[in-house]
């Protein structure tokens, strides 16, 4: 993976302001239905089709959006190039017509304003915008065609989550961000970027169950007026969701790929959980993260937890868990829904970089039938997820022959790089 360490160029925060919306909002997650609820959205695109996103890997989303294509629908596309495959992918799609951009982060060779260009935001016709957890990846959007269905073909992967709005205004908005985005390398002929080599590709162990419930998407149909806060870094996360964690009283149900706990912002996340404790001494507070991958993970994890529970009183078991790698891939999620009533669906981790340096983009809206479709999710996964500290596999080089014998999945690095 390219470093994510670069120096970088200065960014003018934005102010970010909030949006009315009146009509139809769409939940779903991976890897039971963002395949299903993206093909029919993209497939039903008319005029354009505006793509920022981290990984994009999965072969049959270039088929979408060449299909899109000949159907003479503009597609843009800003990618966070740092793979041969991606860049092999990236270099097709715009030799069909897709105008791409090789995003302003670490891994552009000439500009850094980002270090990672992590959001993962689709704009469809000016008037939709999916906003989710989820690369384009193998993992994050399997291709389970039927919605939420158990059929033969159902292929497990990562949890993931999204939400899809139907607003003209929110899809301006981030139209003009991803725009904004991909202005800062326009004038930066495509030529300049380098190929990247893979020296090898990852495999794990396949799951060897499907998850316990599938979970079809949920379409709401609004009856009024409803606010949503968009949630950007650099510009206003660490703004905005440390006082919205705080007011909690019942409960903070999170997912996320790892808690960085002893790095300062992140710390004061978490510290916005333990104000909200003492305010409310029997707010819930629950924790489902993702797979660890090495010896060396779990050395940083055991002493991740010591810190989270001497800290803040988060304790392994009770509040905190490990997503069960026998039905999932991953938990490749960073979701937060608090008192059962409002959610963030987003694309950061928690780590400094993810709220401060990278590109990033999530909505947060305040609506009980959104944020109970998030709860069931949760509930599912921390009754099913690991209440230990997981063992891991030493790492090996798998040979061809090893591999023949099956029960493998190949796996992405960007699902699992630390951003």
């Amino acid at each position: 993976m390219v470093p994510r360490s670069c120096h970088l160029e200065g960014y003018d925060k934005r102010a970010i302001p909030t949006f009315q919306v009146s009509k139809q909002i769409i939940a779903y997650a991976s890897p039971d239905s963002t395949f299903a609820v993206t093909k029919k959205l993209i497939d039903g695109a008319q005029t354009s089709i505006l793509i920022g996103i981290y990984d994009f890997t999965a072969p049959y989303m270039e088929e979408l959006l060449l299909a899109a294509l000949a159907r003479r629908v503009r597609v843009s596309l800003m990618l966070d190039i740092d793979s041969k495959t991606e860049s092999d992918m990236f270099d097709r799609l715009v030799q069909m017509g897709v105008h791409g951009v090789s995003a302003p982060s670490c891994a552009n060779p000439t500009v850094h304003v980002f270090s990672s260009s992590h959001e993962k935001v689709i704009v469809i016709d000016g008037e939709w915008v999916l906003v989710q957890s989820g690369n384009y990846s193998a993992n994050s959007i399997p291709m389970n065609v039927e919605d939420g269905q158990a059929t033969a073909h159902f292929r497990t992967g990562n949890r993931d989550t999204g939400l899809a709005i139907k607003s003209n205004e929110l899809a301006k908005f981030f139209t003009d961000i991803l725009e904004s985005d991909m202005a800062l390398v326009e004038a930066v002929p495509e030529m300049l970027r380098k190929p990247v080599d893979d020296d090898f590709f990852l495999v794990e162990s396949a799951p060897k169950h499907m998850p316990a419930q599938l979970f079809p998407s949920q379409e709401f149909q609004l009856d009024g007026q409803l606010t949503i806060q968009p949630v950007l870094s650099p510009d206003n996360y660490m703004d905005v969701m440390p006082g919205l964690i705080a007011k909690a009283r019942k409960s903070i149900l999170i997912e996320q790929q790892y808690i960085r706990s002893s790095q300062p912002l992140v710390s004061k996340l978490l510290a916005a959980i333990a104000k909200a404790r003492e305010a409310a001494p029997d707010l819930d507070v629950r924790i489902v993260l993702g797979k660890l991958f090495s010896k060396s993970d779990v050395v940083k994890e055991t002493k991740n937890l010591e810190n989270l529970a001497q800290e803040y009183g988060l304790k392994l078991a009770d509040n905190i868990r490990y997503i069960n790698t026998d039905q999932f891939v991953h938990c490749h999620n960073k979701m937060i829904v608090v008192d059962g009533n409002s959610v963030l669906v987003s694309s950061q981790n928690w780590s400094d970089a993810a709220v401060s340096k990278n590109r990033e983009a999530g909505v947060w809206l305040t609506h009980p039938g959104i944020a109970e479709y998030f709860t069931r999710i949760f509930e599912n996964d921390w009754a099913s997820a690991f209440q230990a500290l997981p063992a891991v596999a030493e790492n090996e080089v798998m040979t061809p022959e090893a591999l023949g014998e099956g029960g493998y999945i190949r796996v992405d690095r960007g699902d699992y790089e630390e951003v």
